[in-house]
């Protein structure tokens, strides 16, 4: 699997996995939920950070 692809399934893994626990808060107490956000935002950076640094590392040419 290249780069880009691994990038778009790291993605969309993030992405359906914070929907999920963010539909999940409607059954938690309100005073919950700022930790959840807060674990997210932190995830979030992480995928966003690895990614950023993905698509900025220089790639070697494709040898045909």
């Amino acid at each position: 699997m290249d780069p880009k692809e691994q990038a778009e399934v790291l993605a969309e893994q993030t992405l359906s996995s914070t929907r999920e626990r963010l539909g999940a808060l409607g059954s938690r107490p309100t005073a919950e939920h700022v930790a959840v956000f807060d674990t997210l935002h932190q995830e979030l950076s992480g995928v966003l950070g690895a990614l950023d640094q993905n698509a900025n590392t220089p790639r070697s040419p494709s040898v045909s």
